[in-house]
């Protein structure tokens, strides 16, 4: 379960991440030092509290959100009465850490089924977050070293849409580019359109575009 609240994390604005089991016991955690275990659980118990109001009140609560001064809590219900709960930031992009939480929960819920049947392998993306591969045979696309830097800072607008799993998509997206076109400056608005529906929200879609424009002037 570690690489997967791994990848939660890295999200910019999260503080950190843990699950909570309907035995309200802290099942996996990605939390900072300063937060003591019993700070955590309690952070555990008040969400736990307010999921079971909502079912008491027959409400499909999808996800939890609690603002502080000092931080904002998110929290995205489990199979079993568990929860994957969010410290973040009070102004973190709360569209980009719901997008990543979704994509992830299925995965987490599978590890907190059989923590050791589930395991990340190092380097690859988790399950629930594999795009479609390029056929192993075919060799990667060549990319010049002028174009290199351009296609790094595609990768970080797309990371800000979608979160760490961009540089997997990329790698795999810019294969089907390549055989559109040689890669170039000028076709990376194409490698954009073939990227835009990773993203799956609007909002985001439209900041990743923006960003591309201000990269190809």
């Amino acid at each position: 379960m570690d690489p997967l609240l791994q990848e939660i994390i890295m999200l910019p604005g999260v503080l950190g991440c843990f699950v909570f089991n309907g035995k309200q016991q802290i099942a996996g955690s990605k939390m900072p030092s300063s937060f003591k275990e019993s700070n955590t659980k309690a952070i555990g118990n008040l969400l736990a509290r307010t999921a079971q109001i909502g079912a008491m009140a027959q409400l499909s609560l999808k996800e939890i959100e609690i603002r502080y001064n000092e931080f904002l809590l998110m929290s995205k219900p489990l199979p079993k009465e568990s929860l994957l709960i969010i410290i973040c930031e009070p102004d973190a992009n709360k569209s980009l850490i719901s997008i990543t939480i979704g994509m992830l929960a299925e995965d987490i819920a599978k590890a907190l089924e059989n923590p050791q049947a589930f395991q990340a392998k190092p380097g690859k993306p988790s399950p629930g977050t594999q795009k479609q591969q390029a056929p192993v045979e075919e060799k990667e696309a060549e990319i010049s070293e002028e174009l290199s830097p351009v296609l790094e800072q595609v990768r970080d607008a797309l990371a800000m849409a979608i979160g760490p799993v961009a540089g997997s998509i990329m790698k795999d997206i810019i294969e089907i580019w390549a055989k559109q076109a040689p890669p170039s400056l000028t076709t990376i608005p194409a490698l954009a359109e073939l990227l835009c529906p990773e993203i799956d929200d609007d909002g985001l879609e439209e900041e990743f575009m923006t960003a591309i424009k201000e990269i190809t002037g």
